[in-house]
């Protein structure tokens, strides 16, 4: 057999798989190049059809009419894009934000080599904090944790099913593999299809000594089969002779388990059977390898190592330079949580999916997703926006899955940050958005502490109080003391207000779905526990008020306090909501609720006109969002300068290197509130733009490096950080729109900023059984039925009914259009550089809490009021730290600037705000902050309108 590197050009030019990305011919060299086609012609379709058909807890997709090579799956990255894709163009072994897949039972990290096991570097944050690496997890699967945790519970991570290794053959076989050097690698491109939930990896490798081949993989989890993924590869070598396919289950991906008995390999299926340490639950992993047609090979079983959880097999054959080769690895994945035989049920599912083959099973499965994306939301006018919504409802959606009896982590099935475990971060952050669009997937969220009560309830016994106890943290059971991982600080026994994050989700899935079946059988449970907890913690003072104290609300800065705002005014909503549900059910509720929830103590500081966080509080720095969550999710009603006052207040002393959810709430509350300006927007951007990480838009939970800076045990933050997701989705939609839930009706208040005045739509959303739309407009805003009964909808314009073909118009509100003589307010701003989350546009967005700061000592803001303007004063807000010099200047083209000369009319189009700061403190460190503006203050001399 001939080993030498032949000539590309000998390549068939039938061969249907298309290669990399062209790169520039050597000299000699006269290789044609193409890029890579978007899937095999005819193979994939474009338009497919929706489904009923049910296979296990999701509908399966019917299959589709035949149609054009897979145009929706891959078209849409780019710069000018519309989020459908996301695209890395080169490998960066800093970056660790890798892409992922996931199907809301079973998720995989996909190397940037886009096949194996990887472990990029750094470490996974809190309270694991142990080397980061590309896992692949099972939704509810927990083990024992390390010894240095006391053993409490983390999420475990089963072998790597994702290789598919290739070598050359001869006398200097080498092999590519997610090992692979990327000096070895080429013609580069790896993209994340969100529209149909798979990653493709295409390259080129050249081995060292010389021979090339193109490779194209593809991997997914299917979303029709819960228990099934598969990895496609198809290779073009540039070279003739023996090539070896090596499968691989790959222990080293393993996490808290151990091998259960010997894995096993017959017909080209292959298994590894595993057990959790400390839980105990079986499982397996199983992969089933099929050459394509022209593959002829001989196979080689090779035996695994013993206890290392990991087996292999493999494929050697001939190839001739120019050919293309398929081959597709379907893996079947089983524990005893879903399977009275799970190595049996595992084999089983690897062996369907191969019965079925790829191109059946990406069909369904695209379907699938796409049926998944009737919900959406669409901003007009900003790529960068709508990257970042799909980005973050893709998230959402490959971790979660209707008829999962398990909840949602912070960072859903991506990694094992925070322990997999399950925080209010679930109802709070995540699952509002999900409920207005897809109730299903949301139901699995407050299924799981429906599921978990019980240990709920040994917790409040064995502490003393009736009722339910959720751990602040919880895994597969509930226990507390065998799952909770923070003790000290005592977190586990004072973040009580999750009671209340949980009762609030739980009505509100009874006010979206007004299904009673669901609240008497599993809602009304909990609301009841919950309601008796709360009955029983609250202490009686001698003026007849009652207090809850010992606690510490979200602001994990703060603990062992009295009388939390947060906390209190969750109990009452609790104890209200549990007492509708027994009077809808026809339940008894005890008088008792509704004394409590009367007289439980809301500090206020009636000097100040802003709620107190708690009893003591007096003004000390705060992790994240806790006051301000009264607004919104409790709507507790408070006049608007209240609110207005909170807000700002709030805002004002959250820490900058918190979570990232905190000013997605910030949003939400502006909107609401609707002062005049454009700060809503300034929250907004500062809740997604600071954490966006790589290529695939993946949300990191700080800006920074360290997720709270007061805080000591923060480690790294994590990523992909789902709360931060769910928040910044709500902001869209909860927060634009004004939506929240009624029994009998949505109540609906929408706003848009400036910046989004291109208009953004909301599809596919869900009520009682209806479906509708919201398209906010820069003025008017339209409410369109598309499926359903008619839907009663409060408006500030009064009471409206929507109905099939009789949509509903509202106006739009704009607190940016309110009159005013500062012809800066809400202008358009930019500038030379910003600290992240201080942005050009909070200079000129009408509140002070916000501001603009440059990433540097020395800044330049520039502002354009539009048209030429005769203004007067021009007057820059300092932030705290004020700059040593500054100079203002006017312009009216934006290229010949000069000063102002304060003579009250000066024709102006654009104003200049430079700022000069310190460049080093004593010593020669450099400064702890920069000046920054917190507001600029045009006034317009001509009386015109901006």
């Amino acid at each position: 057999m001939d080993h030498s590197t032949h000539h590309p050009a000998a390549r068939s030019q039938q061969d249907p798989v298309a290669r990399p990305a062209a790169r520039p011919a050597k000299p000699g060299e006269r290789r044609s190049r193409r890029l890579v086609a978007p899937l095999l012609a005819g193979a994939l379709v474009a338009a497919l059809a929706p489904a009923s058909a049910s296979t296990g807890p999701e509908a399966a997709a019917e299959p589709a009419p035949p149609g054009p090579a897979q145009g929706p799956c891959t078209k849409g990255g780019g710069p000018g894009g519309d989020g459908w894709t996301a695209t890395a163009h080169r490998i960066d072994p800093k970056d660790s934000h890798h892409a992922f897949v996931g199907n809301g039972y079973l998720g995989q990290r996909v190397p940037p080599n886009g096949t194996g096991y990887a472990a990029p570097g750094g470490t996974t944050g809190w309270p694991l904090k142990t080397p980061a690496y590309d896992g692949s997890f099972v939704s509810g699967l927990y083990a024992k944790g390390p010894k240095d945790l006391k053993g409490r519970q983390a999420i475990a991570a089963i072998p790597t099913w994702t290789t598919l290794n290739v070598a050359t053959g001869g006398a200097h076989s080498e092999t590519f593999s997610s090992a692979t050097a990327p000096g070895r690698i080429s013609h580069y491109r790896q993209t994340l299809s969100l529209r149909c939930g798979f990653v493709r990896t295409s390259l080129t490798w050249t081995a060292a000594d010389g021979r090339a081949t193109d490779l194209v993989y593809d991997v997914l989890t299917d979303r029709n089969h819960a228990h099934t993924g598969a990895v496609r590869l198809r290779m073009t070598p540039h070279w003739t002779g023996p090539a070896t396919i090596t499968d691989v289950l790959d222990g080293r991906g393993a996490r808290r388990m151990s091998q259960a008995g010997a894995a096993s390999g017959a017909d080209g299926t292959m298994d590894v059977p595993f057990r959790t340490d400390g839980t105990k639950t079986d499982g397996t992993v199983a992969s089933t390898l099929r050459p394509g047609r022209d593959v002829h090979a001989a196979r080689a079983q090779e035996d695994p190592a013993p206890g290392k959880l990991g087996n292999r097999q493999q494929l050697t054959f001939p190839v001739r330079s120019g050919r293309s080769y398929e081959l597709t690895k379907y893996v079947g994945v089983d524990t005893a949580l879903t399977s009275r035989s799970p190595r049996a049920a595992a084999n089983a599912a690897s062996r369907r999916a191969a019965a079925r083959g790829w191109d059946a099973l990406f069909t369904r499965h695209a379907a699938a997703w796409q049926r998944l994306w009737r919900t959406d939301i669409e901003v007009k006018g900003r790529r960068d926006m709508q990257s970042w919504v799909r980005s973050a409802q893709y998230g959402l959606l490959s971790s979660t899955r209707a008829g999962n009896p398990n909840s949602i982590g912070p960072t859903g099935l991506t990694s094992d940050n925070y322990a997999g475990e399950i925080f209010w971060d679930a109802e709070t952050w995540m699952y509002p958005g999900l409920l207005a669009g897809h109730p299903r997937l949301a139901r699995s969220i407050v299924d799981y502490r429906y599921r978990t009560r019980a240990g709920a309830r040994a917790n409040a016994r064995k502490l003393g109080y009736d009722g339910l106890f959720y751990p602040w943290t919880s895994g597969s059971k509930g226990d507390l003391w065998k799952e909770c991982h923070s003790w000290d600080p005592p977190h586990c026994r004072t973040q009580n207000h999750l009671m209340g994050d949980i009762s609030l989700a739980a009505w509100q899935y009874y006010l979206a779905t007004k299904d009673t079946a669901w609240l008497r059988s599993r809602g009304w449970p909990v609301l009841k526990g919950i309601a008796e907890f709360w009955a029983s913690r609250a202490t009686r003072n001698a003026d007849g008020s009652y207090s809850i104290k010992n606690v510490a609300g979200p602001d994990e800065y703060s603990n062992g306090v009295d009388d939390g705002v947060f906390t209190n005014a969750g109990a009452a909503t609790a104890l209200r909501h549990a007492t509708r549900a027994a009077a809808v059910l026809g339940e008894h509720a005890p008088a008792s609720w509704s004394a409590v929830a009367d007289k439980l103590r809301i500090p206020y500081d009636a000097e100040q006109h802003v709620f107190r966080q708690y009893a003591d509080y007096h003004g000390t720095t705060i992790k994240q969002a806790d006051t301000v969550l009264l607004m919104y999710p409790l709507q507790w009603p408070m006049a608007r300068q209240r609110a207005a006052h909170t807000l700002d207040y709030y805002a004002a002393h959250t820490d900058p290197d918190g979570p990232a959810m905190t000013d997605s709430v910030h949003a939400i509350d502006a909107a609401g509130i609707g002062e005049p300006g454009c700060a809503t927007y300034s929250y907004l951007l500062r809740s997604i733009k600071p954490f966006v990480r790589g290529p695939f838009a993946q949300f990191s939970e700080a800006r920074g490096d360290k997720a709270g800076a007061g805080d000591p045990h923060a480690g790294q933050p994590a990523q992909d950080f789902l709360t931060g997701k769910g928040g910044f989705l709500q902001t869209f939609t909860h927060g634009l729109t004004g939506l929240r839930l009624e029994e009998n009706r949505v109540r609906l208040d929408p706003m848009l900023p400036p910046q989004l005045s291109d208009g953004v739509t909301l599809r596919g959303l869900h009520w009682q059984g209806r479906t509708y739309e919201i398209a906010l407009g820069a003025h008017h805003t339209t409410v369109r039925l598309t499926s359903g009964a008619p839907m009663p909808v409060a408006t500030p314009e009064g009471e409206k009914v929507v109905s099939r073909g009789l949509p509903a118009v509202l106006k739009t509100r704009r607190p940016d259009l309110a009159a005013t003589s500062d012809a800066a307010r809400c202008a358009p701003a930019r500038a030379t550089s910003e600290e992240p989350g201080m942005y050009a546009a909070a200079a000129v967005d009408g509140n002070a809490t916000t501001a603009w700061t440059p990433d540097a000592p020395d800044g330049t803001l520039t502002v354009d009021l539009g048209r030429i303007r005769t203004v007067g004063q021009i007057t820059p807000h300092w932030t705290a730290t004020r700059p040593k010099s500054s100079v203002t200047q006017v312009s009216q083209d934006g290229r010949h600037w000069t000063g102002t000369g304060y003579a009250g009319r000066t024709p102006a189009r654009y104003i200049r705000i430079v700022v000069h700061g310190e460049k080093a403190q004593p010593g020669g460190k450099p400064p702890h902050k920069h000046p920054g503006i917190t507001g600029l203050t045009v006034r317009s001399a001509d009386g015109g309108p901006r």
